[in-house]
């Protein structure tokens, strides 16, 4: 039986100008103006919108600072997570599930999340949120310290070898991390960025994070999603996406036959299931 339509087209026309967003430079500074516009109709206080500036100018430096960004873990990456953070807070707010001000937190949080980022994951685990988070929490040195903490916090929380906390912002900015890798033709894309990023920096996983049955077990190894995230068709999305893998015949049969043939195959199950088809 074929989905509700509505959560999927949203969530079709959202990743359409994510998409869109990768064809341009990656604006940081604008996703996050953007982001707070979503979650303060527009009018986001002045702090939090000279604080987002700041990070966002800060991840900008950062990304042209360095020869060779890395594949994944750059300026779109972190520009695409902030909007899509900014989406699901607004939905958040706009329910009356989160005060504009903690969802303003967020974005700052989002903003800064892979602040200084190299590529690498050499060291113990942690540490590259924990070294996001200090340099974000020093730029919004004029928050209060409360509200500081709160933006460690959600940075901390992005750290993928620990269980998400059970509040809500926390698990929004989980899924803001992967609203793009879980869409079904960007996905694919940053699956493949990802893969890169690793191989360079020595991970084994990497062989597997751009295959068939490395994109089942992220779809299949969420949490259950925020009442957000079913809005703007995300949890949709997923369900049909996993659905579309075992109807094309499996993950693993999949990664077995040539890339044109599961391609087809899986475009076709999509298709029949009311998303997109993958890119070429």
């Amino acid at each position: 039986m074929r989905p509700d339509p509505a959560p999927l087209h949203r969530l079709r026309s959202l990743e359409a100008r994510l998409i869109a967003r990768r064809e341009a430079p990656p604006d940081p500074e604008g996703a996050t103006a953007a982001a707070l516009a979503e979650v303060f109709a527009g009018s986001p206080p002045d702090d939090l919108a000279a604080t987002g500036a700041a990070i966002a100018a800060a991840v900008t430096a950062h990304g042209r600072s360095m020869t060779s960004e890395p594949a994944y873990h750059d300026r779109h990456h972190q520009a695409e997570a902030t909007l899509c953070l900014g989406w699901l807070a607004g939905e958040a707010h706009r329910a009356g599930l989160l005060p504009a001000r903690r969802a303003g937190l967020a974005v700052l949080a989002m903003a800064g999340h892979d602040l200084l980022h190299d590529g690498r994951c050499d060291g113990p685990p942690g540490l590259l949120e924990q070294r996001s988070a200090t340099a974000t929490e020093a730029i919004a040195a004029g928050l209060p310290a409360a509200e500081r903490a709160e933006i460690t916090r959600l940075i901390l929380a992005t750290r993928p070898d620990r269980p998400t906390p059970p509040d809500l912002a926390a698990r929004l900015v989980r899924e803001a991390d992967l609203f793009g890798s879980l869409t079904p033709c960007l996905g694919w894309r940053l699956s493949q960025a990802l893969a890169r990023e690793w191989a360079e920096a020595g991970m084994a996983e990497a062989t597997r994070v751009a295959t068939h049955l490395g994109r089942l077990a992220l779809l299949e190894g969420l949490p259950a999603m925020t009442a957000p995230a079913e809005t703007l068709g995300l949890a949709a999305a997923q369900a049909v996406q996993v659905a579309a893998l075992r109807q094309a015949g499996g993950a693993a049969l999949l990664d077995s036959l040539p890339a044109a043939e599961a391609a087809q195959r899986l475009r076709a199950a999509l298709h029949a299931l009311g998303l997109p088809a993958l890119p070429r």
